[in-house]
Formats: C-alpha cells, structure tokens, sequence
C-alpha cells in the first residue's frame, strides 16, 4: 500500500492523454484542427533517410522536432519520442522506457482513467489539481512546479489545470509493464461503454435506455482534455484543500520526513556554486522512488558555465532541456569512423525497411563475421583507443540520454541571458556513484604518484598541475567564460589540454 499510495500526479498527466504510446504524426496531420489519436505502425516516409544518417551520427540526442503528437486538443496536448529501441541499436538497454511530455491549457481538464505504465514525473511549470482513487479512497492534492510524482500504473485519476493564465506541463517518464515501449491509457467511461448492453443492463441494474443516454452521448460530445468552468475549478481546489493535512501530495498516512509532497526547487542543492546548482531526489529522499529505482534530478547551469566532466557508473540518463540553450558532449566508445560508414551504407541498401530490422540485420552480420575467426575480439581491442564525441546543440524541447560509462559535458550558453534548466531521469541509480572527471573532487587526481606517470606518460608532478588547477567542482566556467583569460595563462593551459585530452580517453578506457 505504501508504493500504491504514492501515486503522484505528473504521470496522471501524462498517461491521462495517451491511449496508445507508439505513435507517430505525419507532416500533414499537423495541421488538422480539433482533437485525434494517432497511432504509429513502423511509420516509413519521405525524409526518413536523411533522419536515420543524422540518428547515425548522434544517436543520443533528440531535437524537439523528435517529439511526436500522439494527443491533440483544443486544450492541450501529449508529445512523445519513440521507442528507443526503435531509434538506435545502443539504446535497447532502456526499450522498456518512454518520454512523454504533457501540456493542458489554463482551466483544462483530463478526464479520469488509467494507464498501463508506471510513472515517473516532473511538474516543469504551472499549477493543478491531481484526483487519485485508490482502494475506494479519493484523494485530491495540489501539484506545482518542482513537483516530483510518482505514478503507480492502474490506478484511477483525473488531473486539472486550475491556473487561469498559465500552461501546466508536466514531464514524464514511463516504465511499460505489458508490452515493451507501449503504453495505452484506458479512459473509464469508454471502458465501461464497450461492455455488451446485457453486460451493462445486469452491471448497473438500470435501463438501456438510460445508459445509452449517460454512456452513449457522453462518449460522442467528451475528449480526452476538457475545458472547465470557474465554478468546476473552484471546486477542484476546495477538494484538494480539504484533501488532508498537506496541500501536496503525499497525505497521510504517508506524511512524514521523506513521505511529505517532495518539491525538487524547495530542497538543499547537493551541489551549489556560481556556475550552477544541482538539486536531486532518489529512495531516500523521496522512499516512493526507491520502488522504481530512479533519481530525478534538476540542473539549473548559469549561462556561460557548463557540468566538470563526468560519467554514472550504473544509471542511464535521460535528460530533457526545459529552458535555455546550450551544448551537450558525450564520449561514445561504440561509435567509430568506421561504423559510421557502415550504418550509412547500410541505409541506403535499406530504404523502406524499419531501423529495428536493418540493426538486427548488422549485429547478424557482425556475429557470423566474428565466428571461429578471431575477428570479433581483434575488433574489441581495435577500439579501446577510439571514441566518437558527440557534439550536438540543445534548447528547450530537446531530449537526450547518456549511457552509463560515458563521460558527458553539458554546456550553458552565454549568448543568452537565460540559464540552462535540464531536469534528468537516472534509471538503475540504487547503486550508481557520479564519477568527476574534472574539478576539485576529481577521480583521475587520486591516482598514485607511479599511476599517474604511466597513464600520462609525465611527471607525477606535471599531471598534478593539471588536474589540480580547477579549484570548482561540479559546476565550472565554461569555454567562453574562460577566453577572457590572458594570453600567457592560455599557452600555459594549451600545452595542459593534450595531458588532460589523453587522460580523459584514458579515464573513458580504464574504468
């Protein structure tokens, strides 16, 4: 009962819009009005090529035009990347996992139901009321940005935004539990509706003739997002109000030091600088994370400044940007010149085939190559010394996810008064330590004295002045800060990047 009862707003949200997960909108369906599910089916079209050599070359990163509108509604919308599987071969380690985003306009309404998916959620901005039933217990709570929620799949609830000016948006991630990267939300008034008319007639003990009036044109006139009017929403908040002790979710009985509504931007930073700050919730913080075995985190990085490298040892980091611009740089060991050559010859022997069948069809062309010949492992040895950075440019929408064992580096813009805000779901995080490969707290400056002088190839001296010249930690200056430095400081650390260069390939091999 403990994790049922923890079943937060955001994922209400996000499962409240979606009744089929996989879906995929055409250029020519964007511009239909009103309300509509689509549903994708290894959707295949003009452009798709151009996609799959980009996806080629940065598999880990998602522009916002990468979101597709699986719900629509005068009243808001659900946005939603595809399944990871189905975008690259080197994320089928979280193919059970989705991204949604959920947006309903001020005084919107999504109708009760339920998902099929568990969920993890962020309130990114805005206001609303979140209505859960759970073993014939109503409970209404209060949800605001910062908001962390977590959704147990199955459960009733109904969501609504009772701002009057602002957009509520809610970000999601959802862990499938009947087919993987699918996900279906069941609206309860279309459920009971399908029944037979014998089924109904014998369920409700009432004449067909009033269910066919309540069930019937109910079903046709209602959306999946509504509008409500001032004296609807005024009683929402009343509700929410009355809900228990606690405006927020959780109430009682799960109120408490770790059970309390836990709100991200109200907590200490567990890292605090001028470059930027890091606020994080995981099991025990927050012990209804502790079921689904992920940390949420929030990075706020001052414009200008970027993350010190560094890599998770467990987790898998899907992040998305809230607000800002910036860059992001991730050290890939499975990409190379050579692969990259590959997969685009690849596509375009495979036109017309889905991304799923032409990765299945390199990884058996890889296997019987590999077979009685040795030639598999001389690969592996081959590409201990070659990584592929991925550079990509993010702003707000866009998405992107960092493996575990690969450094990354994300990058604020100073071209823009607005800080970079990236709020990150890290999946297996139980027993993932955050490894500095850069800063004050760095791993590489612990070596031994003879380690250090192997590794590089220098005076243990020499490498120490490197790695102990930044005195900031987690959060640093980033590259354009640092132009304004002199002349000679820049020689200095000119000849210092090539030690620090060969260290992080060594670091991103060795550990």
């Amino acid at each position: 009962m403990a994790s049922r009862a923890s079943i937060p707003l955001l994922f209400l949200l996000a499962s409240g819009l979606l009744f089929a997960a996989a879906v995929g909108t055409s250029r020519e369906e964007e511009g239909r009005r009103g309300e509509q599910w689509e549903h994708q089916h290894g959707k295949k079209g003009r452009g798709r090529e151009g996609e799959q050599e980009q996806d080629s070359r940065r598999p880990y990163v998602f522009g916002p035009r990468s979101f597709q509108r699986i719900v629509r509604s005068d009243q808001g919308s659900v946005e939603a990347l595809r399944p990871f599987n189905e975008e690259s071969r080197l994320l089928r380690g979280i193919k059970n996992y989705r991204v949604t985003i959920i947006k309903a306009n001020p005084r919107s309404f999504i109708v009760p139901g339920y998902p099929d998916a568990d969920g993890i959620s962020y309130v990114v901005q805005g206001e609303g009321v979140l209505t859960v039933i759970e073993n014939g217990e109503k409970r209404s709570y209060t949800v605001r940005q910062g908001d962390v929620i977590v959704t147990p799949a199955g459960t009733i609830r109904h969501l609504a935004n009772t701002d009057d000016r602002r957009e509520l948006i809610v970000a999601n991630i959802l862990h499938t539990i009947s087919v993987p990267g699918k996900f279906q939300y069941f609206l309860g008034e279309s459920l009971v509706s399908s029944l037979s008319k014998r089924v109904q007639r014998a369920a409700f003990k009432t004449s067909e003739e009033r269910l066919e009036k309540l069930f019937g044109r109910q079903g046709k006139k209602q959306g999946f997002i509504v509008r409500a009017s001032e004296e609807q929403v005024r009683e929402l908040r009343r509700q929410a109000s009355e809900g228990g002790q606690s405006h927020h979710w959780p109430l009682p009985p799960f109120g408490g030091d770790s059970r309390d509504t836990y709100n991200l931007l109200q907590q200490r930073p567990t890292i605090a600088n001028r470059h930027g700050r890091l606020y994080e919730a995981d099991a025990r913080s927050f012990r209804a994370l502790g079921d689904h075995d992920i940390r949420v985190a929030f990075a706020n990085i001052t414009a200008g400044s970027m993350t010190a490298p560094y890599y998770n040892t467990q987790s898998v980091k899907i992040a998305l940007v809230l607000e800002g611009e910036g860059e992001v740089e991730i050290v890939c060991p499975h990409l190379s010149q050579g692969s990259e050559r590959h997969q685009q010859g690849q596509s375009e022997r495979g036109k017309g085939r889905g991304r799923e069948e032409e990765d299945d069809e390199r990884e058996q062309q890889h296997q019987k190559q590999g077979r009685g010949s040795g030639s598999e492992s001389e690969s592996e040895e081959q590409q201990q010394d070659k990584y592929e950075t991925i550079r990509a440019r993010v702003s707000r929408g866009s998405a992107f996810v960092v493996p575990p064992g690969h450094p990354v580096v994300e990058i604020s813009s100073s071209r823009r008064s607005s800080n970079l805000q990236v709020v990150c779901f890290e999946i297996n995080a139980r027993n993932n330590e955050r490894v500095w490969l850069a800063g004050k707290n760095n791993v590489l400056g612990k070596l031994d004295r003879p380690a250090k002088e192997l590794a590089f190839g220098a005076p243990a001296r020499e490498v120490d002045e490197v790695l102990g010249a930044q005195q900031d930690e987690g959060f640093l200056a980033g590259p354009e800060q640092q132009q304004g430095q002199g002349e000679e400081e820049w020689r200095h650390r000119g000849r210092d990047e090539e030690a620090v260069e060969s260290f992080l390939r060594m670091a991103t091999g060795a550990f």
